[in-house]
């Protein structure tokens, strides 16, 4: 199985995003600082005469939440601990400490991308989502949502010679990621462009990540993506129907 091959579709995801964002950036260059796409974007959400509501209907409000949710760091720990289990009972060691490597440095370069740009969140509505720090670029839960949700989709993907499986594990996670993204802005913590940031970061991290581990296991001639006694199992057949 040629690992390189079943992420494919990082790259492009990486020019999609790289130029919405590019895109994004250079019409913002020539509008004020302060009517930029950024913040017409996060005030065409809000109701002006109640800015401190989304314009729709209430549910769709409340949706958002818990969209944004999803991206918090309860559920994506959560996510993590129930699949690194499933990862070291079925998908072996090597791939437990590649999925939490994977998880763990996202988070530390989403920190440091943070530390870095120092910007602050927005300001001009109220946040609708309870925020635990004041720097806003990356987006951490867009960010994160892509590395841990995605990680699990290509994981599971390799696990398949099904194509339409395959799409469909790597969609599901991409899609999951979106709505968190979306929600940000939604919630008035993020700027799009944060969000932006955020996307491109997870995607360009997990897409090292999975080269790196691409090129390691071709180097040490590792073929069989499945822990040896799961290769045995007879349940382990789903996975190849």
């Amino acid at each position: 199985m040629a690992y390189p091959q079943d992420i494919r579709f990082v790259p492009t995801g990486l020019c999609v995003v790289a130029m919405i964002w590019a895109s994004f950036e250079l019409i913002s260059v020539w509008l004020p600082a302060d009517r930029d796409l950024d913040h017409q974007m996060i005030r065409l959400l809000r109701n002006p005469d109640h800015p401190e509501r989304m314009n729709g209907p209430p549910v769709l409000e409340e949706s958002m939440r818990d969209f944004t949710a999803l991206g918090g760091y309860a559920v994506l720990i959560l996510t993590t601990i129930c699949f690194a289990i499933f990862a070291q009972t079925e998908l072996g060691r090597g791939t437990l400490f590649f999925f939490l490597l994977t998880v763990v440095g996202g988070f530390a370069f989403s920190v440091l991308l943070k530390n870095i740009f120092q910007r602050d969140r927005p300001s001009i509505v109220p946040h609708l989502s309870h925020v635990s720090g004041s720097t806003s670029f990356p987006s951490s839960h867009a960010m994160m949502s892509v590395i841990v949700f995605v990680t699990i989709g290509l994981l599971l993907s390799q696990l398949t010679s099904h194509s339409h499986l395959k799409k469909l594990l790597i969609a599901m996670p991409l899609a999951l990621a979106t709505l968190v993204g979306l929600s940000r802005v939604c919630m008035g913590v993020h700027f799009p462009s944060d969000v932006l940031g955020g996307w491109f970061g997870g995607l360009l991290w997990t897409w090292i990540a999975f080269l790196i581990r691409g090129r390691l296991r071709r180097q040490f001639n590792v073929n069989q993506p499945l822990a040896h006694d799961v290769a045995k199992s007879p349940d382990a057949s789903a996975f190849s129907n």
